[in-house]
């Protein structure tokens, strides 16, 4: 009789040890899956606000550069220097955001989209290009070049119609890979390569810095 007691003390104690360790750790998981989800929801409202925010200055600087290159084939002086100083202001807004505007691509969409906004290796790609900044940089040149040579227009026109090309498929693949990841809950990925800042300079090419125009 006495063992039977004991057995049903026993049984009690353990099931009531088993489980409050079982309550315990739903309620743990039940916590880390709320915090996940807090975090992935204010990732993907930081991601939304980000992308709005780099299709304004992306459009921004499209729209003030092509705007001068017509002053400049209207031959209207006065037109061309005021329409530079409005150019040159918002060039001086991008050039003080490309590379946190890589970084902010690389944490939340990747390596790969970070590139096609900025890519080191364009320093060396000989008026050949690839991303976009660099993309930028080139129909600058081009545009200021026309300027001081009206000789050159053609050449404007042809690197600013492909700069437009450009600012249309980089904004489209950037926003459709980020609704990829934020679909198959990626945002929280953190990337395990080293940038291409830090494999550049691995490699002992020159020192990765972007052209700022």
């Amino acid at each position: 009789m006495i063992e039977k007691v004991l057995l049903l003390i026993v049984s009690f104690l353990l099931t009531g040890i088993l489980g409050g360790f079982w309550v315990h750790r739903l309620k743990r998981r039940s916590w880390s899956e709320e915090t996940k989800h807090a975090l992935y929801q204010a990732r993907y409202s930081e991601g939304v606000e980000f992308l709005d925010d780099l299709s304004v200055l992306v459009g921004h600087r499209f729209f003030l550069l092509q705007r001068l290159m017509w002053a400049i084939e209207s031959g209207d002086d006065e037109r061309i220097e005021n329409r530079e100083a409005s150019y040159l202001k918002v060039v001086e807004e991008w050039n003080s955001k490309f590379w946190r505007n890589r970084n902010k691509i690389r944490l939340l969409v990747g390596e790969e989209q970070s590139n096609h906004f900025l890519d080191y290796r364009d320093d060396n790609a000989r008026g050949k290009p690839k991303s976009l900044h660099y993309k930028f940089v080139i129909a600058h040149r081009a545009v200021i070049q026309a300027k001081a040579n009206k000789e050159d227009i053609n050449t404007a026109v042809r690197q600013v119609t492909e700069l437009n090309w450009k600012c249309s498929v980089f904004l489209e693949r950037l926003t459709s890979e980020f609704l990829s990841r934020a679909t198959e809950i990626q945002l929280l990925t953190v990337p395990e390569l080293p940038g291409s800042a830090e494999q550049a300079h691995s490699a002992d090419a020159p020192k990765a810095r972007a052209a700022d125009v």
